[in-house]
């Protein structure tokens, strides 16, 4: 165990596999570089003529393109080299992060060893999409929550600003209506929210604030996202009865018979979705407490939510969820309830163990669909199963992985209840013994 542990749980082994990991998704990239499509569309977004290219971005989520233009200027090919820099630094960073505190918490190695997998699994779309900006913004807020929560609040925020999902995680925040560091942490969100939006409105006009939410209205159902996945796979077997090509929406998109129905169906769970925050919010608000361990669970499991029940599944959404998880499984705070229940304890780091594996199968899955397989789904219908077969299987596993993470979620719920109903009979008790002692008296 020592010789495994110096060969895999030092910090030396964990950037030199990094460093290793990353230069094989550099080979990666440079043997199919197809994805860039989008670093393009950044780079003209900023310096192009079209004032309508990249509204669909929340303005904040389009700031690390805009620094980098400043810095490289008009040249395309060195904003390839330097969007993919940018974002491997942020991926270092984030690994530093994960890995401080080593010395008092070996689970850092674990989530490490994850992170760095997931990184080269995803493939592409790991280094050459903005995905990765507000995902590990919303890491950095989970693990910012035990100790600064206030300033995880206006991360989140921050967050929220990129890309707009963050926002609903918002609901984790809401505490106890009479405990003031509830407010503090819901003022903290909205005043940061507040400013973030300000600038904007300053900086670019109400129209520019609105415009990501007026594209996301108007979205038909992609090919990947989940609702879509029995017509894909029925579509190999009957190549003419679906038409799937690149839509207006800057994805592509199915139709044919059942996707008007499926398109309604995906509204209402997201609808679900929200209505599952809110409750969540307002149950916290009247009845419950708050945790950090319960608060980072429920991002989880509405990260998942709000990906299968999206008209749209790219292959980077999955990185919305890996970063989180991370931060998740390094977690060295436990609530003296569980230490005291080694079942619960266990069978949540069962829970997130297998989550992690299924992150990275998925990212897997994910990385062989696109870009080498993709024609095989929408343009060269019914000639190779494997893809199709892939895409489903991949779409799968997160469903499945909403159903762990439920189950992470109610139990660190009720370890939370448990503990909380425990403390509370221990101050009545304490109030109780001099009152009778005194009526012994």
């Amino acid at each position: 165990m020592p010789v495994l542990r110096r060969l895999f749980a030092t910090i030396p082994a964990m950037w030199t596999a990094w460093v290793i990991a990353r230069i094989m998704l550099g080979f990666i990239i440079f043997r199919d570089h197809s994805p860039r499509g989008d670093v393009a569309y950044y780079f003209y977004g900023i310096l192009g003529n079209d004032p309508s290219m990249m509204t669909e971005y929340p303005h904040a989520g389009t700031w690390p393109v805009e620094v980098l233009t400043a810095l490289i200027g008009d040249h395309i090919d060195a904003f390839y080299i330097a969007f993919v820099l940018m974002c491997m630094l942020v991926d270092a960073l984030f690994l530093a992060l994960v890995l401080s505190n080593h010395h008092a918490n070996p689970r850092v190695w674990i989530a490490g060893w994850f992170w760095i997998f997931f990184g080269t699994l995803t493939g592409q779309v790991f280094y050459m999409r903005l995905d990765i900006f507000p995902a590990l913004t919303v890491a950095a807020a989970a693990a910012c929550l035990v100790r600064w929560p206030n300033i995880a609040s206006a991360l989140l925020a921050f967050a929220t600003t990129m890309k707009l999902w963050p926002g609903v995680l918002a609901a984790g925040l809401v505490g106890r209506f009479s405990n003031r560091k509830s407010w503090l942490r819901l003022l903290s969100f909205f005043t940061a929210l507040v400013a973030l939006c300000a600038i904007t409105i300053v900086t670019s006009g109400w129209q520019r604030l609105l415009s990501p939410l007026t594209y996301q209205s108007d979205r038909g159902l992609q090919i990947e996202s989940v609702f879509a996945t029995p017509f894909v796979y029925q579509a190999f077997y009957e190549p003419t009865r679906w038409e799937m090509g690149y839509a207006e929406s800057k994805s592509f998109e199915i139709s044919g018979p059942g996707v008007d129905q499926a398109i309604a169906w995906s509204t209402y769970s997201m609808s679900a979705v929200i209505a599952f925050a809110l409750a969540w919010a307002l149950w916290r608000f009247l009845a419950g407490s708050w945790n950090p361990r319960s608060t980072i669970a429920f991002f989880g499991v509405m990260i998942l939510l709000l990906i299968i029940t999206n008209k749209v599944f790219s292959p980077q959404y999955i990185v919305w969820f890996a970063p989180l998880l991370a931060v998740a499984l390094r977690q060295p705070q436990m609530s003296e309830h569980q230490l005291k229940h080694p079942r619960t304890h266990r069978a949540i780091s069962i829970l997130m163990v297998s989550l992690a594996v299924l992150t990275l199968v998925t990212a897997a899955l994910g990385s062989y669909v696109y870009p080498s397989n993709y024609n095989f789904i929408w343009a060269q219908v019914g000639v190779e199963f494997a893809p199709v077969a892939a895409l489903a299987l991949r779409n799968l596993l997160i469903v499945i992985m909403a159903a762990l993470a439920l189950c992470w979620l109610a139990l660190e719920t009720w370890c939370e209840a448990r503990a909380q109903s425990k403390h509370s009979a221990a101050q009545q008790h304490l109030t109780e013994a001099p009152a009778a002692m005194d009526a012994r008296d």
